[in-house]
């Protein structure tokens, strides 16, 4: 019987491989591949190579392929250039894999085969299918097709075949036949405890045997590996193979995997074996609780066997470098005296080093901070920047340097020449924001810079002054929202044309490359170099060239650069926007109306706060827990977790409060007009550019019920984390700048929980909406919100730029229509 085939330039491959699965190599994917996406963003094709032949050599027949990131915007161009040295030197057939129809259109037209497509759905108003069958038609391709239909991804059984249906039937109106489709049944982490979730393992395997049924002519595929998402490796691995095996005796026929991660079954130890099939089909509820347990204890007995310590035979310098890499800091002070002592000449070394005169122990300490303790921070930020370190351990690295400079500025001379250089530093004027500029502050500090920080909402005129003050190398400004980062750009305009001579770093979550280069060409290039600093530690690499004797033609090349560099502009409609034909809904009503409800902080009971939290937000982006820096972020954030809670109440350093009420509107001509007291106070909202036309005020009919809220965790945390910055303790005001963050944002979750329960909502309706993202960007309107909320009484004040004091505090506009969803303009 002849199968469906797939193809490279040199090779073709079944789809149907007996016996089964086709393996479809998992890791020359960006998405997922923390090293591919090094090598992509380092242009590195050789390495991109290397690692499409490892797979094969582990037994891959095809290779998904996908190299988007984030942090470059020519995807398409390095996907062409890759997929064609692929089909040169790699034999297997690819599995194009992006988001971006046009991406997968130039990669299908550079390959001198018959790839896959990954992936088709009718998610939304099914606009990327619709783009892509018309392709799957004219080449004849198969394409992965997700069983996501209109309402979402299918969970159940019965909703996978009828969204895998969905999806056939679709095709046909392009001529599309049965084997094209690869249906992707879904499956979900078995790992969160969740109810929803406890089934997912049986239901994908159910699901995938009602396909074939009804579709035999057609394939099935998974990414297997997300069943296991959230547990240790140890049982990733065993959980992923036991499912593997289940899944194609259920009619799988191919899956995205690492080939070699994957062990035979019958190889797997039968405990582990029947550990991992008792969470996989739901068999009693400490299944998974079982299978966390018995691979700790094994990760346990793996990772004690692997302390760190410092040899003694070592020379000091050696050793206090090691203790600083390695975060040890007990110790590190003896080390620095003793690295100064072996850098005297003579007997010197024979004396106590109190007993030294300071003109001799001088150059000795200048040799060992040059030669010892730099090389080692240097060495901590490129382990940083290749991933091989998360931000905390970077933290505590600066903590023990920390201690090292201060127990060797003892033995140094009172004249400053140990500086490499002077930064002036604040966060721009309207910005509250400040644990970034506290970041490059600390590593700045600790890489031999004298720092003068500005503190938060630092105007203009005090940056200039200051830099004249001192005769600052550079200037670092720091923002985090696109309306404060303005005041970039008016510091750029002031230093042309008021001839300035100083570098100006920028850095911040709401500037890119972009903007920062716009500002430096708009009106002739600032001569002096501005440059956009992603990282703290990119930040430091420009500082050093700044001060270098290097400084001269790093900043011609950085002209060359800008000379000519031309800004990718993004094609916006023109003239007035189409409604999107939303109707307004009867609303429900409030038992009060006009009145904000205000909750102190002895009506808050944190723990149940805390129900609400985003883990995997605070491990991965307010903690850092991610990368090959770590081995288990899950049980290292759990961990921190419980011993952070405990500290916040033992210490009392949360104060939450809350405010929020129910408000009468109306819809007129196009704006949100709330009542509150007799006043009329207005909001505009934008209106987007996509294919539905979203605006806030359109879920809004006449008298009808908009609902308010702000809250915080109070100003006491943030007075803490400048303490213990001022303390170097800054790994501790790191970790509680994130709880304390993401703490506001689960108590926003519980009210917004509390609001929905008042107004009777079900299911997604209740939606908020907070400003400064997409659907509401203009945090300016939060002067409004307080007219109406007068949050100032629940301990919320705002900047003239309207932002939120304090830092950790959060407001929204909550919306009752069944049909609100989240959009971008």
């Amino acid at each position: 019987m002849k199968y469906p085939r797939v193809s490279s330039a040199m090779k073709a491959v079944d789809l149907r491989q007996i016996p089964p699965p086709l393996i479809i190599g998992e890791r020359l994917n960006t998405q997922g591949s923390k090293k591919a996406k090094q090598l992509v963003l380092s242009d590195d094709f050789d390495g991109l190579i290397d690692l499409a032949r490892a797979q094969v050599e582990d037994g891959a027949h095809c290779l998904d392929v996908c190299v988007a990131t984030t942090e470059r915007s020519d995807e398409l161009e390095f996907m062409k250039k890759l997929v064609k040295r692929l089909s040169l030197e790699v034999d297997a057939p690819l599995v194009i894999d992006s988001t971006d129809p046009a991406v997968v259109q130039a990669a299908i037209e550079q390959i001198p085969g018959r790839p896959i497509i990954n992936s088709i759905n009718l998610e939304g108003d099914g606009s990327k299918f619709h783009k892509l069958a018309p392709l799957m038609a004219k080449y004849g391709l198969p394409a992965v097709a997700l069983c996501i239909g209109p309402k979402g991804m299918a969970k159940t059984p019965q909703e996978k075949v009828a969204t895998a249906e969905l999806l056939y039937e679709t095709g046909k109106k392009y001529g599309l036949r049965e084997e094209q489709f690869m249906f992707d049944v879904l499956t979900f982490t078995l790992a969160t405890g969740e109810t929803e979730f406890q089934d997912a393992g049986r239901n994908t395997l159910d699901g995938i045997r009602l396909v074939k049924q009804r579709f035999p002519n057609a394939f099935t595929v998974l990414g297997l590996s997300n069943i296991s998402f959230g547990l240790v490796p140890a049982a990733r691995k065993v959980l992923n193979s036991v499912f593997l095996h289940h899944a194609v005796k259920a009619g799988l026929d191919a899956a995205i995997v690492n080939a070699k991660e994957i062990t035979p079954y019958n190889e797997i130890d039968p405990k582990e074996r029947e550990l991992a099939e008792n969470l996989i089909f739901n068999r009693h509820p400490n299944a998974l609780a079982d299978i966390i347990n018995h691979f700790e204890k094994i990760d346990t007995k793996i990772t004690t066997s692997k302390k760190i310590d410092v040899d003694p035979s070592w020379p000091a310098g050696k050793r206090a470098h090691f203790r600083i890499v390695n975060r040890l800091k007990d110790g590190i002070e003896q080390d620095v005296i003793l690295a100064i002592m072996e850098k005297i000449p003579g007997n010197a070394n024979e004396k106590r080093i109190t007993e030294i005169a300071k003109h001799i122990t001088h150059p000795a300490a200048i040799q060992t901070l040059n030669d010892d303790l730099l090389p080692a921070m240097k060495e901590v930020g490129d382990k940083f920047g290749a991933g091989e370190l998360i931000l905390p351990f970077v933290l505590k690295s600066a903590e023990c340097m920390k201690a090292a400079v201060a127990e060797l500025e003892k033995y140094l001379l009172k004249e400053k020449g140990s500086s490499k250089g002077k930064l002036v530093l604040g966060t721009v004027y309207g910005d509250v924001h400040d644990i970034g500029k506290n970041l490059v502050k600390t590593i700045f500090e600790n890489n031999g810079y004298t720092v003068y920080d500005l503190g938060k909402q630092v105007p203009l005129q005090k940056f200039i002054e200051k830099i004249e003050e001192v005769k600052a190398d550079a200037v670092g400004l720091s923002a985090l929202l696109v309306s404060t980062s303005k005041q970039m750009q008016y510091f750029v305009e002031h230093a042309r044309q008021n001839k300035f001579s100083i570098p100006i770093l920028c850095g911040g979550a709401a500037i890119n490359s972009n903007y920062i280069n716009r500002i430096a060409k708009e009106g002739g290039i600032y001569e002096h170099g501005v440059f956009y600093c992603k990282t703290m530690f990119e930040g430091l690499k420009t500082m050093d060239k700044i001060v270098s004797v290097e400084r001269g033609q790093f900043i011609r090349e950085w002209k060359e650069k800008i000379q000519k560099w031309t800004e990718t502009k993004v094609e916006r409609p023109q003239g007035d926007l189409p409604h999107s034909g939303i109707k307004p809904v009867t609303p429900p009503m409030p038992r009060v109306i006009d009145a904000p409800i205000r909750i102190e902080p002895k009506d808050i009971n944190l723990d149940q706060v805390w129900t609400h939290l985003s883990k995997k937000s605070l491990f991965v982006l307010s903690w850092g827990l991610r990368g090959r820096g770590i081995d288990d972020p899950e049980t290292e954030g759990e961990r921190l977790l419980n011993e952070w809670k405990k500290k916040v109440l033992d210490e009392h350093l949360f104060e939450p409060r809350a405010v929020y009420g129910y408000y009468v509107c109306h819809n007129v001509d196009g704006k949100l007009v709330v009542e509150h007291r007799g006043q009329k106070i207005e909001f505009e909202f934008p209106r987007s550019s996509q294919s539905k036309h979203l605006c806030l005020t359109d879920y809004f009919g006449e008298n009808d019920i908009v609902a308010f809220q702000a809250v915080t965790v109070g100003s006491k945390v943030q007075e803490t984390i400048e303490l213990w910055n001022k303390q170097d303790r800054y790994t501790d005001a790191y970790y509680l700048h994130g709880l304390a963050v993401e703490t506001a944002e689960a108590l926003a979750e519980m009210i917004n929980q509390r609001i929905k329960s008042e107004l009777g909502l079900e299911g997604k309706r209740g939606l908020r909406y907070s400003w400064g993202y997409p659907s509401c960007p203009d945090v300016s309107q939060h002067h409004l919100v307080w007219k109406i909320l007068e949050p100032e009484k629940s301990g919320m004040t705002l900047t003239e730029a309207g932002q939120i004091i304090p830092e950790q505090s959060t407001a929204a506009i909550v919306v009752h229509h069944p049909q609100a969803e989240y959009f971008v303009l």
